[in-house]
């Protein structure tokens, strides 16, 4: 009998620290491998895969500040090398479900890049766009979190030598983080 008493209380102890309150304020910075696709003018659609950094600081448990910069591989084909990118900066806002898993909406400004290189010439188009993003947050301990979301940044981009495009990059991405 004694012996199950011990075993309940060592059940009871483990369990509350295995749920103990994570750190949701502060700063944080992370990687992330992104799914990306660019669209431009309804008439070009490729995608593929990428690579991001993001970082913010959470003033409070729902609201933060976060940028996050993302590029594309080659999204060409054919002896045409393509690559997007967008670096953009959003205020956060966050609904926490439970101790572990949260949910955040973002809108702000994206700095957007198209980069073409072919056997004829390069090209690159910039501009500054709006974006927006959705995600899911999964806090895996006290400073580790797993995240999967989507963003979306829509902009005109200048050319040096090319008309402007019309352009849409968006990403899912699947990233991981560390919150100080």
């Amino acid at each position: 009998m004694k012996a199950i008493k011990i075993a309940a209380l060592a059940a009871v102890l483990a369990s509350t620290s295995a749920l103990a309150e994570t750190d949701k304020t502060g700063f944080y910075i992370g990687g992330a491998v992104n799914q990306v696709k660019l669209s431009v003018d309804n008439d070009f659609s490729e995608s593929g895969v990428g690579l991001g950094a993001y970082g913010g600081y959470n003033f409070n448990e729902w609201f933060g500040l976060e940028s996050n910069l993302f590029a594309s591989g080659d999204l060409g084909e054919d002896g045409v090398d393509i690559g997007a990118g967008a670096w953009t900066f959003t205020p956060k806002f966050t609904v926490q479900f439970n101790d572990m898993f949260s949910g955040f909406a973002k809108v702000g400004l994206a700095s957007m890049a198209v980069v073409v290189d072919t056997d004829f010439g390069d090209d690159d188009f910039t501009g500054v766009g709006l974006t927006w993003g959705l995600g899911l947050n999964a806090a895996i301990n006290e400073h580790l979190n797993i995240r999967l979301s989507y963003d979306r940044s829509s902009g005109d981009l200048d050319g040096d030598f090319a008309d402007n495009l019309d352009a849409d990059i968006s990403q899912i991405a699947l990233g991981v983080h560390y919150q100080f």
